[in-house]
């Protein structure tokens, strides 16, 4: 299903930026139907992250598969057109994989059915998400109380489409009283699930505290599908010790990325076990910025600024005087005021401000 692009609105647009060093090919690793994954690195769906352009740099720094953000399936299934419209992936995504949530497997299966018949290469259930609104309604996390419903919702799916079905879960509800996570991927298993990621923190948990690398391996031990592991990653020597203490197939990197697209390349180098490479250079990293911007422009026309402006709270930083930079982001609602911004920000790291340690998202 090709994303709808209308044009990008008029004024000044800077150049793509050059392509990243191609990684070196690597064997291998497992398919999920007809895709390939060889660098073991995928892309976590993440709501209101992962459009287009994030996806489109996330597959170039060497992501084996992407994920659209997470929509429910309800409007899915009654054909929604908004809702279509979020879940679309352009024509030069083959590895996109559709996220859906919800707590009625009919309504799932349907749901999945569409997106099937719409070319879809992977349907991806969610049931990790721990934001209220979802939970209260018995879908995402909700799912993990009852390992018969992980069942059920992945059977439904499963049995309505060609394609294989993924689901992502986390490391349980709360640890405490229950279903451990071996009894959650067992479930799903049992369903047909084809791929397994869990975020390794409960659901209590939401993104916070360390991640559970034995509860990873537990479940890696008993599953006979890919598991990924998810979490925490935030460097490429990062991605290779939690792969290897998870004895996961994968990793999935996910808020580590915000403004950062070349995680990936470092995650995929890494585990490969070559050298790293030198970050991008101040100009480089304003071609990524003004290649995402103009991203959103042509995915969303000018609405695209508003929704870029969280984009860039993540861009402008690293740096002496980010915050006056994502400050100023907030309030802009033009293109050509974003694009002047970004101009602006490009001149002023050429000038060497100096750095400053800001927390990574995890």
């Amino acid at each position: 299903m090709a994303s709808a692009t209308p044009e990008a609105p008029a004024g000044e647009r800077a150049p793509c930026p050059p392509p990243p060093p191609p990684l070196p090919r690597q064997p291998l690793a497992f398919r999920v139907g007809r895709l390939e994954v060889r660098n073991r690195v995928l892309a976590a769906p993440m709501c209101g992250a992962s459009k287009l352009p994030y996806r489109r740099q996330a597959s170039r720094f060497g992501a084996d598969l992407v994920y659209t953000e997470m929509v429910k399936a309800e409007p899915l299934a009654r054909g929604d057109a908004f809702t279509q419209e979020l879940v679309a992936w352009g024509p030069d995504e083959e590895s996109c994989g559709p996220q859906i949530c919800g707590h009625d497997a009919g309504v799932l299966a349907e749901a999945a059915r569409w997106l099937a018949e719409e070319g879809a290469p992977l349907v991806d259930l969610n049931m990790g998400c721990p934001v209220r609104k979802v939970v209260k309604k018995g879908a995402g996390a909700a799912l993990l109380k009852d390992p018969r419903r992980v069942e059920e919702v992945t059977r439904a799916c499963a049995d309505a489409v060609a394609v294989p079905v993924t689901v992502k879960i986390r490391s349980g509800w709360d640890h405490q009283g229950h279903a451990d996570v071996v009894d959650l991927v067992r479930a799903a298993e049992a369903g047909g699930a084809a791929l397994i990621t869990i975020h390794a923190r409960a659901r209590s948990q939401r993104h916070e505290g360390e991640v559970d690398t034995a509860a990873l391996a537990r479940a890696a031990r008993a599953a006979s599908v890919p598991i990924v592991a998810n979490g925490g990653i935030v460097d490429g020597p990062g991605a290779r010790a939690l792969l290897e203490q998870s004895e996961c197939a994968a990793v999935m990197i996910g808020r580590g990325a915000y403004g950062r697209p070349w995680l990936f390349r470092d995650a995929a180098r890494a585990i490969a076990g070559q050298d790293p490479l030198p970050p991008p250079g101040p100009a480089e990293r304003c071609d990524l910025i003004a290649e995402h911007l103009e991203g959103m422009l042509a995915l969303l026309g000018a609405h695209g600024v508003k929704v870029f402006r969280k984009y860039a709270r993540w861009y402008f930083r690293g740096v002496e005087g980010g915050e006056d930079y994502r400050r100023r982001a907030c309030r802009l609602s033009e293109p050509e005021d974003m694009r002047a911004l970004v101009g602006e920000w490009r001149r002023y790291l050429a000038s060497d401000p100096p750095p400053v340690e800001e927390p990574l998202p995890r």
